[in-house]
């Protein structure tokens, strides 16, 4: 841009020096600044997901995971409540000496799970939510234990709350809160340890050791209401039941071919699976109802075709070793021979629609309740792909946004001609299309390149040699040149068609170079 205001702060400087007094135009030709592009592999397929093999061919190499299956699909622990009224037994009033217990109530509770029999339970997350309404006319000190249980530092839980005294015989006080009981372990085999999704707890009810005697009847009574909220496992053992749920319909990024506006590609030879991960200690089936490669930009949709689709896939469960899990793997190869797979790939798809079905413990208690779940891994399902870049293309489009150099600077463009030099370094032939975008950046008209990106040369092998240079022009009217005079953004569209080989191979160092050259005719005016 540097060099074309250049040129024309030296025509002006000419002007001034005739000292002419009329109105005079000048129409002069002005090269443009060389604007240059290079093409690797990267521009046709994600850097990262490409792996260089050791003789530089390359292979895409890319996953993407289903839909992430959700823990409370297999397990979730329900609210639970416990409201106890206690009372005075004395229809007379009595004296109780300051300190005095007078609630000692030692209790089971069981979480309502089904047909699950667990036996410890790691919380990750959830509260004790208590009310207490007091109608006993002093200071009362409230204690609420769960026996076997423990934090991190192996201390049980337990909590002590002090309830203000009540106004009056008819105005109770009433104290709320919580506790949380994140990190605690709990035994839930009950008193006995013969038992499962049961826990044993304590209320007791003082009176205020550092006050006087209070006098109590059976008209005063504390009611207490515990409620264990929004509990979230960590981890469970025991057995945790038979349960079946359907994940999806999901769709899935699938950004292998971004780059890739449209075209056909055959694929030569390909290597792609789904890992199935079981890391529940227990066993479990999962079906894929469906994959289906969709291709928005062009509305194609492939579903693909082979035997595990609809049909139950077996896992067995995981192994614990001191809390780290070994899970089962299950792989569903997929090939030419025995699957559509290919064309699934060469859809050249922007989304995956997946969708499963799982069951655990599909045939009951079969692990006498020795089942395990860790509730951050559970079932796994990656959908792999692994295959040289080695393919069959036709009209294969990439886009790629350049910048002409060209402003209008009051000084319009009449017409242009681009000249674009090309240096290719890939074994296949490649068409050149411009097109020209509005302020917005939308396509709103395109100019035609006359010429050919001629083929590197190759041996007997389809392998580059050495490139080759090739030169294209494009003329732009004047009234495309109103188009770019507002907006000198265009979209260089290069199209490829692989040359007469069966199938050509990309390595890593083929590249195309390009170099554009715009030659203006522009209108210059002096008054």
């Amino acid at each position: 841009m540097n060099k074309l205001r250049f040129s024309i702060f030296i025509l002006f400087i000419l002007l001034f020096a005739c000292k002419r007094e009329e109105a005079t135009r000048w129409n002069v030709d002005i090269l443009s600044p060389v604007v240059k592009t290079t093409l690797t592999i990267d521009d046709l397929v994600a850097d990262s997901i490409l792996s260089i093999n050791s003789d530089n061919s390359v292979d895409l190499d890319y996953s993407f995971s289903f839909a992430p299956i959700q823990d409370e699909l297999f397990f979730s622990i329900p609210d639970t409540a416990v409201r106890v009224r206690y009372g005075f037994p004395f229809a007379s009033a009595i004296q109780l000496p300051a300190g005095s217990q007078f609630v000692n109530d030692p209790s089971e509770e069981s979480f309502d799970l089904g047909d699950a029999r667990i036996e410890k339970m790691v919380v990750e997350s959830g509260e004790l939510q208590y009310t207490i309404t007091s109608f006993v006319q002093a200071r009362t000190i409230y204690t609420y234990t769960i026996f076997k249980t423990s934090n991190p530092n192996g201390v049980r839980f337990s909590r002590t709350i002090s309830v203000p005294a009540a106004s009056s015989s008819s105005v109770p006080a009433v104290k709320t809160g919580k506790f949380n009981f994140d990190g605690y372990t709990f035994d839930l085999t009950g008193n006995d340890g013969t038992k499962f999704n049961t826990f044993e707890s304590e209320v007791t009810v003082s009176t205020d050791p550092n006050g006087g005697s209070v006098t109590v009847s059976n008209m005063d009574s504390v009611f207490i209401e515990n409620r264990l909220v929004s509990l979230k496992p960590a981890y469970v053992e025991g057995y945790i039941g038979q349960s079946s749920f359907i994940e999806g319909p999901t769709v899935n990024n699938f950004s292998v071919f971004d780059q890739i506006v449209s075209g056909t590609l055959d694929i030569d030879s390909i290597d792609i699976f789904t890992e199935i991960k079981n890391y529940v200690g227990a066993e479990a089936r999962i079906k894929i109802k469906q994959l289906i490669s969709n291709n928005s930009r062009t509305g194609n949709n492939v579903p693909l075709m082979h035997s595990s689709i609809n049909n139950w896939i077996n896992l067995n469960r995981g192994i614990d070793n001191n809390g780290i899990v070994n899970p089962s793997i299950n792989r569903v190869f997929y090939t030419k021979a025995n699957s559509n797979i290919d064309r699934v790939i060469e859809n050249l798809s922007d989304k995956m629609t997946t969708e499963l079905e799982a069951e655990v413990n599909p045939l009951g208690n079969i692990g006498s309740g020795n089942d395990f779940l860790y509730f951050d891994q559970i079932i796994e399902a990656d959908f792999h792909i692994r295959l040289p870049l080695k393919f069959i293309a036709k009209d294969l489009k990439l886009r790629q946004k350049i910048d002409l150099n060209i402003n209008e600077d009051s000084n319009p463009v009449n017409n242009a001609l681009v000249t674009i030099y090309a240096e290719n370094g890939f074994p296949f032939d490649a068409d050149i299309q411009l097109f020209l975008l509005n302020s917005s950046g939308s396509i709103i008209d395109s100019v035609m390149v006359e010429g050919l990106i001629r083929s590197a040369n190759t041996d007997a092998l389809n392998v580059v040699t050495n490139p080759v240079n090739s030169v294209l022009e494009a003329l732009i009217p004047a009234n495309k040149m109103n188009i770019i005079n507002n907006n000198s953004e265009v979209i260089l569209q290069i199209i490829f068609n692989t040359n007469d080989a069966p199938h050509t191979t990309i390595y890593r160092d083929n590249y195309m170079k390009l170099k554009l050259v715009t030659d203006m005719n522009m209108e210059i005016k002096y008054n």
